[in-house]
């Protein structure tokens, strides 16, 4: 992996969005979790993309979609603890192409043949990443909330900060859970 990747891989892997292909997000809650209650939360570990302008990016939108639904950030003591993880993998696919020759007798002819085939297989490397964000009750440790956004990362400043645009608030649509 390239050194210059790095930092565009992590930012874009958390939301993952890539031009080209819209990134997954999937939610899912505790049952019986009465959200109404929470009013604040604290980031007990926050996902590390290798840049750290991508770092207080995703932070800062993270942060926004939280607010933006009632809840108050505090250094420490919140009612949830919040945690995060960003991943990322390369992955390798295959462009085949491939040419081929066939001469050969026919009928009564006699029977003689000469063929011949040449392909190549060019390697084509994606990096594909997950940002995960993990809610729990502070006084319980118990899970409460878990929101996935997983997909191809993207390769430029320009392409992270629209993942981010288009991701954290998708990420968020649906919490709190009804």
């Amino acid at each position: 992996m390239h050194r210059t990747t790095l930092p565009a891989a992590f930012a874009a892997l958390l939301l993952t969005a890539c031009a080209s292909s819209a990134p997954v997000v999937q939610t899912d809650h505790a049952q019986g979790v009465d959200f109404a209650r929470y009013r604040t939360y604290t980031w007990v570990e926050e996902p590390h993309p290798q840049s750290p302008i991508t770092h207080d990016k995703l932070i800062r939108a993270i942060d926004g979609q939280l607010a933006a639904k009632g809840l108050q950030r505090v250094p420490e003591g919140g009612d949830i603890a919040l945690a995060g993880r960003l991943d990322t993998r390369e992955d390798v696919s295959y462009h085949h192409f491939s040419v081929g020759l066939g001469v050969g007798g026919w009928g009564n002819n006699g029977g003689a043949g000469l063929g011949t085939s040449t392909g190549t297989s060019t390697p084509k490397t994606n990096l594909v990443g997950a940002l995960v964000i993990d809610m729990y009750d502070a006084k319980t440790k118990q899970a409460i909330w878990r929101g996935t956004a997983s997909g191809n990362a993207p390769t430029t400043p320009e392409k992270v900060d629209a993942a981010l645009e288009a991701t954290i608030p998708k990420l968020f649509a649906t919490f709190p859970p009804k």
